[in-house]
């Protein structure tokens, strides 16, 4: 697919191509068949001077053609005034000419033919035979036959020989089709020396070969069938997942299994909501860092996990009205505002009742990392609600769609950029041509024209794949831009996960929700390499391919 034609099709089928222009210029409509191979192309040449009933030969080939099949310079015939074609030679070595001739068809032979060292199809066919070498196409694995007419004294004896049935009312066009099983024109003429044929004419052997149809057509249902076959093999075909890493590290700081959870709640909040909260870049890291390496029992006054407590409860009670609200990390005042927000909230956490947070500051510091974690994560979901964290996620949204809005705009530039190029393409050659008063260019003016438009295809290309990065992903919409939605989810209780705050999302984490208990209450958690993540990839391909089947099913 040329780049100039790539620019129509879906993102993911955007690639670059090494001869982008020349497969524009075999699909234009002007573009006339090559005799040998009768492919549509721009670069054919010979003019034969062979005198026919309507003028002179028509035939013409292009380059590839007459350098491999005959061994022809095409611009050493462009420039003879008195060339003669193959086919008004008698050389042509074409499926359709030999056909004529009662001769087979070679197929690919031109490998063969350079091995043996001669420089064209055509010097090897003189020279090694030309009824040595023909195509010969893979047999049938299940072959139709049909009873021939038994003669007096063979009753009970059946010929297994190729029939051809003469067609009449009876016979239905699907029996005849199943009958000819397929064949292509070449095995039809490989048929043709056949000397046994016997036509049916008989209304007593009609219904014997209509019987041997009948059976036939069962048979053809059973190939039909072999694609969904094909597929039920596939499901069956188990794809692994491979083993992954209990052990995963954040800010250099390898997690505890029950807490990877609450940790990456907290790093996915602090990465969509940081600048809405004026947190300092990396705040939240060190935040982690500080819980888990044994700093947690730093004093209040410098500790990162205390100020961003208070910063989270500050901005919590002024969208809650509250006025003049100066809270110290030396001043216990804090915790009890933390448990005053706790009690009359909705969401109600078992591991702190009420008078914990009479009991004064020195109970929050006997706290172990994973309670402080869970208060942390407390307030953050508290702050889901505010209107401060409502207008970031209005203001991401907009932000996205006017990205989309724009990346779309220059997506229709490029394809209108596109069509002139196309265009452009073919009104250059087409005037080169009529300036040559209708003799082929040569391969050194063609490109001449082709490679400056080539750059440009280029170009045009460039700019398609920028605009494609900016679009969003199929499955995030407008309105969970800044939501973390799991990559996939599988039927056994594994969900798979890619986090903005774990390698930029250039790793895929496993969620085990099969292995729940009182200890790690969201399952075990594991981590893949990058090695690993083109087979995890797979795994949920599959998952996904499964899926659809089903639901095709289900619907059908």
């Amino acid at each position: 697919m040329a780049v100039l034609n790539q620019l129509e099709e879906t993102p993911n089928q955007i690639e670059e191509t090494p001869n982008q222009i020349e497969a524009v210029i075999d699909g234009s409509s002007k573009a006339k068949a090559c005799h040998q191979c009768r492919q549509k192309r721009t670069d054919l040449f010979g003019s034969c001077v062979t005198q026919k009933k309507h003028g002179t030969c028509p035939l013409k080939f292009c380059t590839k053609c007459l350098k491999n099949r005959y061994g022809e310079d095409s611009e050493e015939v462009a420039l003879k005034i008195d060339w003669v074609c193959p086919k008004c030679r008698e050389e042509c070595n074409c499926s359709n000419c030999r056909k004529k001739r009662g001769q087979k068809p070679t197929g690919i032979l031109v490998h063969t033919a350079k091995n043996s060292g001669c420089s064209s199809v055509s010097e090897f066919l003189k020279t090694d035979g030309s009824e040595k070498y023909f195509y010969k196409k893979k047999a049938k694995t299940e072959s139709v036959v049909v009873a021939s007419p038994l003669e007096l004294d063979q009753e009970n004896a059946v010929e297994d020989k190729p029939v051809s049935i003469k067609r009449s009312k009876k016979t239905k066009p699907e029996e005849l089709k199943d009958i000819n099983n397929g064949c292509s024109n070449e095995n039809a003429a490989v048929e043709k020396s056949s000397p046994k044929k016997i036509k049916i004419s008989d209304s007593v052997h009609e219904k014997t070969a209509a019987k041997d149809v009948k059976e036939n057509n069962k048979a053809g249902k059973i190939r039909r069938t072999k694609p969904a076959l094909k597929r039920q093999e596939e499901d069956q075909v188990e794809v692994k997942l491979p083993q992954g890493n209990s052990s995963i590290t954040v800010a250099g700081i390898d997690l505890p299994p029950e807490d990877v959870g609450n940790v990456f709640q907290f790093l996915e909040f602090c990465s969509a909501f940081g600048e809405a909260l004026e947190l300092r870049k990396g705040q939240a890291e060190c935040v982690i860092r500080e819980l888990f390496s044994g700093r947690s029992r730093t004093r209040q006054q410098y500790s990162t996990l205390t100020q961003m407590i208070l910063r989270l409860l500050t901005v919590l009670l002024e969208s809650r009205g509250e006025t003049s609200v100066d809270l110290s990390a030396t001043d216990a005042t804090w915790f009890t505002e933390l448990g005053e927000c706790l009690s009359t909230s909705e969401v109600k956490l078992e591991d702190f009742p009420p008078e914990i947070f009479e009991k004064g500051i020195s109970h929050y510091e006997n706290l172990n990392s994973s309670k402080k974690l869970k208060l942390l994560n407390f307030l953050c979901d508290e702050m889901l609600g505010m209107s401060l964290i409502k207008s970031c996620i209005d203001k991401q949204n907009l932000e996205s769609v006017t990205r989309k809005k724009e990346a779309k705009e220059k997506i229709n530039a490029a394809k209108e950029k596109e069509k002139q190029l196309k265009q452009k393409l073919q009104d250059e050659l087409a005037k080169a041509v009529t300036e040559k008063n209708g003799i082929p260019l040569t391969i050194t003016e063609r490109d001449a024209i082709v490679s400056p438009i080539n750059a440009e295809a280029k170009e045009v290309h460039s700019e398609m794949k920028k605009a494609m990065e900016m679009l969003p992903k199929k499955s995030q919409g407008s309105d969970n831009t800044v939501r973390t939605s799991p990559v996939e989810v599988d039927d056994n209780g594994l969900i798979f996960w890619r986090f903005k705050s774990y390698n930029d999302g250039q790793n895929i984490l496993l969620q085990d929700l099969g292995s729940r208990s009182e200890v790690s209450p969201q399952g075990k958690w594991f981590s893949f390499s990058s090695e690993q993540t083109p087979e995890v990839e797979k795994y949920i391909s599959n998952i996904r391919m499964k899926r659809r089947r089903a639901k095709t099913i289900i619907s059908s």
